[in-house]
């Protein structure tokens, strides 16, 4: 794949991450919201271990309402009152109507309080399959830490309507081995406002403690006081003589939240309240209809003069019950969410008879304060081990994750409001073998390297089946190997982005044992479907036969002679046709020969076998024209006029022909050397691989400017012969680039299988002459007589177009 594809492929990986993972930051309310980012790094192959951070931006509305509950508890009271969590604690109250450091620092380190456990003392704050057990401002420092780990807080008053940040760092753990968790929870945007929560009931024993009213939340005024009825401490307004209450009676007892703050909490504060009611127990039997007992509310702070009665159960008033038994009200006060309210219990009486009267305990007030509004929520996961994540299940957030050798990401986003998270799951598992990413990892190289070693030798088994004189010309199915190469690269894709799909709106993750699925699959089918391809068309079209491999005269079992001789039948050594009529000579292995070729062998170039042929000794001589200056030359008859030089121009009376492969069959290397200096005269490249040392042939051979690599395993410096593949591919590249042509020469090919292999040598034959052949490059080989079997010469012979037999001659 080239550079302009891979990074094309990198774009668009990056496109879906961001797609899937930041798609919900494109919308905003129009009220605000609160987003809510996290990131959590666990490490370990037990229990897991680490931390994270909080980042919390509120904007609009929501941070309005978050910058007014601060400055109403911290900036009005110099303690949290009664009743609220963290009651009798300093604010750092300022006073001054903006939020101050201290007062920040204050708030934000309840909100640590809460994460850790809040007043409860747990352990901390289960969040999902870990457990988050420290936390603090990102920037801890006292005096500065608090406006570099916050923005929009500091200096901010009840009219500002910047956005707010608050950046946390936390610890964490997990011990869990297993576990289906929830990918939203309500714990980080509670965890803001909670702080704020107001929750008090009344002492059952009605006794006074530390500056408080007995009858707390209630004073003891206009004849109302705490007693004991039916064997029960309870607030009543009667006569212990009488036991009974005065006529025309009108009497009242108020609440308050905080004595010790009075007169700054007379009332119960509901400005942090999402929600509030109050309960209390009461008995009572009265005379008459005249004789009734209320609940009033007051709002006008600081006065609370206005006093207006409530509805309980349909009524204003609270109806009587029999002697001895206690009834329950319960009323809520939501109406009054924002404001501060006072509370009392109201008796009036007419002149007409008496009773016991009413009688009240159990008073209890919840207020609770939690978060309102709509979330964006962020997560990430950065986990480093054996574990895994698997078998997602989405209502309507979106997950993105990351498959590392080292561990898996996971990151989650999801838009929710006020009624609940969405119900978003996912599996937790420190090791499943079906899901661990490090066994994926190896399924994923099996599976490629199978896919490409299987076509790879597929095609090798398909050209091999080709005479090496038309290898060059059996192509690859370009299709086919680039369907191989589609397949690895799903199979990568789907192992680092298991829901590389969800972007597409296809909701499915690719989890291990449908990726070892995958794996096998694609393994089989390109593997096994390449091979049964290229055998098919082996079958489909046989490959050619070499013109050696035509015997002139040849019959075919029970068959007669032929009426014509064969035109494309060539001689075995010099590989000219034999034309019709002339004399030829057959070898038992089935080689064919000019009967002159023959006579100048003494054994066979393809089998080895001696060649007995009863030719006359005698040398002849034959003229013959020089190729380059035209002038007639008389040179034994038999001799390969390659080999002689012309006495008139110096030149050869025949030329080697450029872009051929020529395996040379010479115990002297002169010949090999003269032909490499003739085929790069006029400036084309040159370069020599052989054994001996450079200095020595550059200045036995006269080829001083040209490039020689010694190939030696022993030799300093040189070429080891094992790595001819790939060090010696490296430099012939640059001569093949080059596009001059030029000429290669293997001197002592024979030793260099000596000291490597013959199947390495090939191997790497095979390769380079593939790389000559495109950039028309001759390449010449010399191999000694008798160093090599006559099946390794056949092997190597394989390798070339034509073998020059000089075993006779020089």
């Amino acid at each position: 794949m080239g550079p302009a594809r891979s990074a094309a492929l990198a774009v668009v990986l990056s496109l879906l991450l961001f797609w899937t993972v930041a798609t919900p930051l494109l919308a905003q309310g129009p009220a605000g919201r609160l987003s809510i980012a996290s990131d959590v790094e666990l490490f370990g192959t037990g229990p897991l271990m680490g931390g994270g951070h909080i980042t919390w931006t509120l904007s609009g509305e929501e941070a309005r309402e978050l910058r007014g509950k601060i400055l109403h508890l911290f900036d009005e009271y110099a303690q949290v009152p009664r009743g609220f969590a963290y009651a009798g604690a300093a604010t750092g109250r300022i006073g001054d109507g903006r939020i101050e450091s201290s007062e920040g620092l204050a708030y934000t380190g309840f909100v640590e309080n809460e994460l850790e456990g809040g007043l409860t003392g747990g352990p901390g704050t289960p969040i999902g399959y870990f457990l988050l057990d420290r936390s603090d401002l990102i920037d801890p420092d006292e005096q500065a830490g608090f406006n570099r780990s916050t923005f929009g807080l500091l200096g901010t008053d009840i009219n500002s309507t910047q956005d707010i940040q608050i950046r946390f760092l936390f610890n964490g753990f997990t011990t869990t081995t297993d576990s289906v968790f929830p990918l939203s929870t309500r714990a980080y945007a509670d965890v803001l406002h909670t702080v704020f929560s107001f929750e008090q009931r009344q002492s059952s024993s009605l006794t006074s403690s530390a500056g408080y009213n007995a009858s707390w939340p209630f004073l003891e005024e206009d004849g109302w006081h705490v007693t004991t009825v039916d064997g029960t401490r309870a607030m009543g307004l009667w006569n212990e003589t009488t036991q009974t209450y005065l006529v025309n009676a009108d009497a009242s007892t108020r609440s308050f939240m905080d004595r010790v703050l009075a007169p700054l909490a007379p009332g119960f504060d509901l400005r942090f309240a999402t929600s509030v009611r109050a309960s209390f127990a009461y008995t009572g039997q009265v005379a008459d209809a005249g004789d009734q007992l209320s609940l009033e509310v007051s709002r006008n702070a600081p006065a609370y003069t206005d006093w207006a009665p409530l509805t309980i159960n349909g009524s204003q008033t609270l109806p009587p019950t029999p002697v001895g038994q206690w009834a329950t009200a319960d009323v809520n006060l939501s109406a009054y969410i924002g404001q501060q309210i006072r509370l009392r219990f109201r008796f009036v009486s007419d002149l007409v008879g008496v009773d016991r009267g009413f009688f009240v305990r159990d008073f209890a007030i919840s207020a609770p304060s939690v978060y309102e509004g709509e979330v964006l929520e962020s997560d990430a996961h950065y986990l480093i081990g054996l574990l895994s994540f698997s078998d997602p299940r989405l209502a309507t957030g979106g997950v993105h994750a990351i498959r590392t050798p080292g561990g898996e990401i996971l990151y989650y986003s999801a838009v929710w409001g006020t009624n609940a998270p969405p119900d978003d799951s996912i599996r937790f598992r420190t090791f499943d073998a079906l899901e661990n990413p490090q066994i994926l990892l190896g399924a994923m190289l099996v599976a490629s390297y199978a896919i490409s070693r299987a076509q790879e030798a597929a095609y090798d088994r398909y050209r091999e089946a080709h005479p090496s004189v038309y290898r060059p010309a059996v192509h690859r199915a370009k299709w086919l190997h680039r369907a191989g190469k589609v397949g690895m690269g799903i199979l990568v894709l789907f192992y680092f982005l298991p829901t590389a799909l969800f972007p597409l709106g296809l909701r499915v993750f690719v989890g291990g044992p449908a990726y070892l699925f995958l794996a096998l699959t694609l393994g089989l089918l390109l593997g096994l479907g390449t091979r049964a391809y290229y055998r098919q068309k082996l079958e489909e079209a046989p490959p050619p036969v070499a013109p050696q491999d035509v015997l002139l005269g040849r019959t075919e079992a029970g068959g007669s002679a032929p009426a014509a001789a064969v035109p494309l039948v060539h001689c075995t050594s010099c590989l000219k046709e034999v034309a019709e009529g002339e004399k030829t000579y057959f070898c038992s292995c089935g080689a064919l020969y000019h009967l002159r070729c023959a006579a100048g062998l003494m054994r066979c170039s393809n089998c080895r076998k001696p060649i007995s042929v009863e030719v006359v000794r005698k040398e002849r001589i034959v003229s013959m024209r020089c190729e380059a200056c035209g002038e007639i030359v008389a040179i034994p008859e038999g001799t390969d006029p390659r080999t002689v030089t012309c006495r008139v121009c110096g030149g050869r009376l025949r030329q080697l022909d450029a872009g051929k492969r020529y395996l040379i069959l010479a115990s002297n290397p002169a010949i090999a050397f003269v032909w490499m200096r003739d085929l790069a005269k006029g400036g084309a490249p040159a370069l020599c691989f052989s054994p001996a040392a450079p200095d020595r042939l550059r200045l036995e051979y006269g080829v001083k400017d040209m490039q020689i690599l010694r190939v030696s395993a022993t030799a300093p410096d040189a070429l080891d012969p094992k790595k001819l593949d790939p060090v010696g591919l490296k430099a012939i590249l640059p001569l093949a680039r080059a596009g001059k042509g030029g000429v290669i020469l293997y001197d002592g090919l024979d030793q260099f299988v000596t000291e490597s292999s013959l199947g390495e040598v090939i191997r790497f034959l095979r390769k380079a002459n593939d790389m000559a052949f495109v950039h028309a490059v001759t390449v010449l080989g010399r191999v000694g007589p008798g160093s090599l079997a006559d099946d390794e010469v056949r092997r190597l012979r394989a390798e070339f177009d034509e073998i020059l037999d000089l075993t006779a001659q020089l």
